[in-house]
């Protein structure tokens, strides 16, 4: 009875230690796996596929200037290796061992769009998880820095969509396949930057033909979307600021002796602002971005304020004040007098000056039929045998100041119209690329 106790408890200690990992049976996978007939240089199968999963941790940076991302995450690389297989029953159930890339074989991979250099992905500190049923997982970590093709048509409420090429040019398509694990990149551990939001993102698989061969490919394409609120309260809301304050030059009193000095300020300011913007943008894109030709309309728009100032003092400021030009009298009665709503009283001025030259009878008319002065200079301009000649009432004082009334409703008018169009642009096609 004693010799039957004795068997049953030796068998259950040594059932109890086989399930228990010792360095012992470790080593002995390690020497029996990976033996002398191991060779890490050779690919584990005729055609291996490789599965590629990119995690994402955080967006460093995304240039305009230099056009370029810097992101940090690593690369989950699994792939089998058939000579990498034992019983974990014959080795205490040691489901997993853990060795270096000098020991087995690895897929040579790079970033084929880095601009951070063109070193193969790891180095050789990094362990691999080796599995019982062949499976062998990679765990590269790194700071990836890459071309992004920037596109600002749409600054500062733009998307951006930037790429990291991985690829192999050791292994053609006929040895080795680079598959995606998922079909998005993997953002659950993702920090949260302050300038971007991660919208959206993507894997493709794609075949890149060099000198005749294939080669295996894997796009991971991430798509970010600007956060626009710093740029609408440093960029967007001065440029329209400082325009609205151009437009207010022609309300400036001429007597006041800044209307030259403060057009001139205003758009010193402007210049100013649109530097400090254009440093921020790329030298060269593919597209011109809309607030670049909004920011260029109302330079123009300050540029020609400043030409119209110049050209209206010079008129408030003639010697001979009634010395009004043919073309510039024209207008005034045609449009000028309508939007300072003269056009009633000048009517009734011409008509009493009138009276000592025109005959009765159309005297009569006139005052019966209230004709309008177009109308009067029109009949009197077909009659070429009555030299009379109708005076003038107004002074260039008088012009200059209907003048400045018609650009200040004129130019808000412009600035109105190309900020709405501005927005109904951003509005309608800011879309993420596809």
């Amino acid at each position: 009875m004693k010799g039957v106790f004795l068997s049953i408890i030796i068998h259950c200690a040594f059932e109890g230690s086989s399930g228990a990992f010792t360095t012992t049976l470790a080593t002995s996978i390690h020497a029996d796996v990976l033996g002398i007939s191991y060779n890490n240089h050779v690919r584990p199968s005729d055609v291996t596929n490789i599965s590629i999963e990119f995690v994402l941790f955080s967006l460093n940076d995304l240039d305009m200037k230099s056009q370029t991302m810097s992101t940090s995450g690593w690369m989950t690389v699994k792939w089998k290796d058939p000579r990498l297989v034992w019983t974990k029953a014959s080795y205490g159930d040691i489901e997993y061992i853990y060795t270096k890339q000098d020991k087995i074989w690895r897929p040579e991979l790079i970033i084929d769009n880095s601009v951070g250099g063109m070193d193969p992905i790891g180095h050789d500190h990094l362990f691999f998880k080796v599995k019982n049923t062949d499976e062998v997982r990679w765990d590269p970590p790194g700071l990836f820095v890459t071309h992004c093709d920037i596109d600002i048509a749409y600054y500062p409420f733009d998307y951006q969509m930037c790429k990291i090429e991985v690829t192999s040019f050791a292994f053609t398509t006929e040895v080795m396949i680079l598959n995606k694990s998922r079909n998005t990149v993997n953002s659950q551990d993702f920090n949260e930057n302050g300038e971007w939001i991660l919208y959206s993102s993507q894997v493709e698989e794609r075949i890149l033909e060099e000198n005749e061969e294939k080669f295996s490919q894997l796009e991971f394409q991430i798509i970010f979307k600007r956060r626009p609120g710093y740029y609408l309260a440093n960029i967007v809301y001065p440029v329209i600021l400082i325009s609205l304050l151009t437009n207010l030059s022609f309300l400036l009193p001429v007597d006041s002796g800044e209307k030259i000095s403060y057009t001139l300020t205003v758009l010193l300011a402007l210049v100013v602002l649109l530097m400090l913007v254009g440093e921020s943008m790329p030298a060269a894109s593919k597209h011109t971005p809309i607030i670049g030709i909004y920011k260029s309309i109302i330079l123009m728009m300050a540029a020609l304020g400043i030409f119209i100032t110049v050209l209206n003092l010079r008129l408030y400021l003639n010697t001979d004040q009634t010395d009004v030009p043919k073309w510039l009298q024209c207008f005034t009665f045609t449009v000028l007098l309508k939007i300072n709503c003269k056009s009633k009283k000048v009517e009734d001025t011409k008509l009493h000056q009138l009276d000592s030259v025109d005959d009765k009878t159309e005297l009569q008319e006139t005052n019966e039929g209230r004709k309008s002065l177009k109308r009067m200079m029109r009949h009197r301009s077909q009659t070429p045998a009555v030299h009379t000649e109708v005076h003038f009432p107004f002074q260039c004082k008088e012009v200059s100041a209907f003048l400045d009334t018609f650009f200040f409703y004129l130019f808000n008018i412009i600035n109105l119209i190309v900020t709405v169009v501005l927005i109904i642009i951003i509005a309608v096609c800011d879309v993420p690329p596809v």
